[in-house]
C-alpha cells in the first residue's frame, strides 16, 4: 500500500486517484516529480465527499490546490470504448435508484483538460465522453448496456460526481481522465460487498467474490491490469511533460 500523500501538500496541482492498484499504478508512472502531488482517495461517492470535506478543512489558503485531476479506471457503457481506452469525462451525472431523477449535471473544466493535454505526449489522442456515477459496482453486462441506453453515457464510475461537486463548491477546477477496465457486455463478479462504508477495500471479501465467479474474475483481472498499465503510461507521459516545462498545468 502507498501512503495517502506521496509528496508535500504544498504542490498547486493534485491528482486524485482511488486508493490501491489505481493510485499505485499512477505513482509508478509519476516517479519523482516536483510539480505534481498524488492524493489517494477512498472508493465511492459518499466516502469521497466526506474525505474531501475533511481534507479541505486542513488547508491553509496557500495550500488549496489550483486544479484537481481525477485519474482511475472506469467501466464502459458503449461498444465504442474498449479495455485500455483513455477518456476525458467531460460531463457527469449521478445515476441511482433506477434513474437520475433531478440530479444536477456537472461539467469538467475544459481549460484544465487542455492544459493537461498540452503536457501529454502527442500520441495520446483522448476523446471526450459523458459519464455517470453510481453507488455500487455495476456487475452485469446486461445492466451496463441498459444503463448506457437510458443515460446516454459512455462510461460509469463511483467517484467522479463527488469530486466535481466538491470542486464547484470550493471553486477548484476539476478534470477527469479515466481508462476503461471492463467492456459494456462484460459480466463482473459481484463486488457489491467488497468495500466498507468508508470506501476501503476488504481483501477477504474481494477474494471470496472472485472465487465465486472465476471466469468473470479472470476477465476482470486482465482488464484491470491493462487499464492500470495505461494509467502508468499516461502518468509517465504527464510527468515528463511537467518536468520539461517546469510548470504545473493550472
Amino acid at each position: 500500500m502507498i501512503p495517502a500523500d506521496l509528496n508535500p501538500p504544498s504542490h498547486p496541482w493534485w491528482i486524485l486517484a482511488p486508493q490501491g492498484t489505481e493510485s499505485q499504478a499512477i505513482a509508478k508512472g509519476l516517479g519523482k516529480n516536483n510539480h505534481i502531488h498524488l492524493q489517494a482517495m477512498p472508493v465511492g461517492a459518499t466516502a469521497v465527499q466526506s474525505f474531501l470535506e475533511s481534507l479541505a478543512q486542513t488547508w491553509a489558503e496557500t495550500e488549496k490546490p489550483q486544479g484537481l485531476l481525477v485519474m482511475g479506471v472506469t467501466g464502459s457503457l458503449s461498444a465504442d470504448y474498449g479495455i485500455g481506452q483513455a477518456v476525458w469525462v467531460e460531463q457527469c451525472q449521478y445515476w441511482g435508484h433506477g434513474g437520475h431523477g433531478r440530479q444536477p449535471e456537472y461539467v469538467g473544466d475544459r481549460h484544465l483538460m487542455e492544459r493537461i493535454n498540452h503536457l501529454l505526449e502527442p500520441h495520446w489522442q483522448i476523446p471526450l465522453v459523458k459519464g455517470i456515477t453510481v453507488g455500487q459496482v455495476v456487475c452485469s453486462g446486461a445492466e451496463k448496456q441498459l444503463l448506457g441506453q437510458k443515460s446516454g453515457a459512455q462510461v460509469v464510475d463511483m467517484e467522479n460526481i463527488a469530486v466535481l461537486a466538491f470542486g464547484a463548491t470550493a471553486e477548484i477546477p476539476v478534470a477527469i481522465l479515466r481508462v476503461v477496465s471492463d467492456t459494456m457486455a462484460q459480466d463482473l463478479p459481484d463486488l457489491s460487498g467488497v468495500f466498507t462504508a468508508q470506501g476501503a477495500l476488504q481483501p477477504l471479501s474481494l477474494a471470496k467474490a472472485l472465487l465465486r465467479r472465476p471466469l468473470a474474475a479472470s476477465h476482470l483481472i486482465k482488464g484491470s491490469l491493462r487499464a492500470c498499465g495505461q494509467l502508468t503510461a499516461i502518468a509517465r507521459s504527464l510527468s515528463r511533460g511537467a518536468r520539461g516545462t517546469g510548470k504545473n498545468p493550472g
